[in-house]
């Protein structure tokens, strides 16, 4: 059943290649297979040679689909290729169907880095995340920085290295702060939520969803966002620490897990908007696109009055910045934003905008789990 939907999905594809130049993937001084169209063709004879082994050899196994696994890999799931595709395949829910396929039959492979930052992503435990904080994520980055240094002269600029541990040593991972965003915060339980009041009267009342990447590495994110939001006259409304959108684990064909954190996400921002009616919630506010998308599948913009990223819920206020350009701007694959950088940020005094091309390489935990194509 499934490898049937998929088949009757990709069978639409009529080559005609409009979806390469929006695809994240497409890096032709690197090669030019990974696009959809040719993802889609790769796929399509990988079911002829399931099909034709089931016929000729009356074969029930499904080892073949081994061969999947780097078609499915090559997507960040930005779906940035559905708007030009005129038969309108959706190559990320294409490639998330390859990949619980892969997992269901037991052949998709998950380095032990990725299953590790899973599992530090799900777990709340204020303890724990200090700890693995502090090993993993800042001295497990400081180790990785000295290795690059010491194995770049031995590194080929226009071939990854075939081990997957000198493919972790391409380029060095940026430094995440000392300290968590939990550290310069008032003390909350894992069932409270926190109100920050700012010193004026406040204009208006947001829920600000940090996500992992600004609550947990990138900090001064969050404490920006924050800062930001007060000094606007905007009342804070933080949810419990160490909440994960779940989208790590969507991304690595991890159901289990993922329906674990929209239980728990959707049952706490419920009892948060019940608890706090009192007060009229104009937004829900994000510094992440993967946690724009993965809120409004749990419908937060019906509780919240919207999921919007917070540049744009501040431009919106009328937040002026004065910092003449000119400013090279990425838009990244999973954009809060929405493609609109280049008209919010200059409403606010930033710009002019030099847009930077292709894929930054993070891609999350595609970084971790196919460096080679990160």
């Amino acid at each position: 059943g499934r490898l049937e939907a998929l088949s009757q999905k990709v069978s639409r594809c009529i080559r005609c290649g409009k979806c390469k130049p929006a695809c994240a993937m497409h890096h032709p001084a690197r090669g030019l297979f990974y696009h959809p169209r040719n993802k889609n063709l790769a796929l399509g004879a990988l079911l002829d040679a399931l099909l034709y082994d089931a016929q000729r050899w009356r074969s029930h196994g499904f080892e073949l689909l081994a061969g999947m696994t780097e078609v499915a890999d090559a997507c960040t799931l930005c779906r940035r290729c559905l708007k030009p595709c005129p038969v309108d395949i959706d190559s990320g829910d294409v490639s998330l169907q390859e990949r619980e396929l892969l997992a269901s039959e037991g052949l998709k492979r998950t380095p032990m880095l990725t299953r590790l930052t899973l599992r530090y992503l799900d777990t709340r435990s204020r303890p724990l995340n200090r700890l693995v904080r502090l090993a993993l994520v800042r001295g497990g980055g400081a180790a990785q920085r000295v290795g690059v240094r010491v194995m770049r002269p031995l590194q080929r600029e226009d071939r990854p290295p075939r081990l997957y541990a000198l493919r972790l040593l391409r380029s060095p991972m940026a430094p995440v702060p000392g300290q968590d965003l939990w550290r310069h915060l008032p003390r909350c339980r894992p069932d409270q939520a926190l109100v920050l009041e700012p010193q004026v009267p406040p204009r208006a009342t947001v829920l600000y969803f940090p996500g992992c990447g600004s609550e947990r590495l990138h900090t001064t994110v969050a404490q920006a966002a924050i800062h930001l939001l007060l000094e606007t006259g905007n009342r804070v409304i933080l949810p419990p620490p160490h909440l994960c959108c779940g989208y790590p684990a969507h991304a690595n064909a991890r159901k289990d897990l993922h329906r674990r954190s929209e239980l728990r996400d959707g049952i706490l921002l419920s009892q948060i908007r019940q608890q706090l009616s009192h007060l009229n919630v104009q937004a829900c506010v994000v510094t992440c696109g993967t946690c724009r998308e993965a809120l409004l599948s749990l419908e937060a913009d019906r509780l919240f009055g919207g999921v919007v990223d917070v540049l744009e819920h501040l431009a919106n206020q009328g937040l002026q910045v004065w910092a003449p350009g000119p400013w090279r701007y990425h838009a990244p694959c999973h954009d809060a934003l929405q493609g609109r950088a280049g008209t919010v940020l200059p409403r606010m005094g930033l710009g002019p905008l030099e847009p930077v091309p292709h894929c930054c390489s993070e891609a999350g935990t595609l970084a971790l789990s196919r460096p080679d194509l990160a």
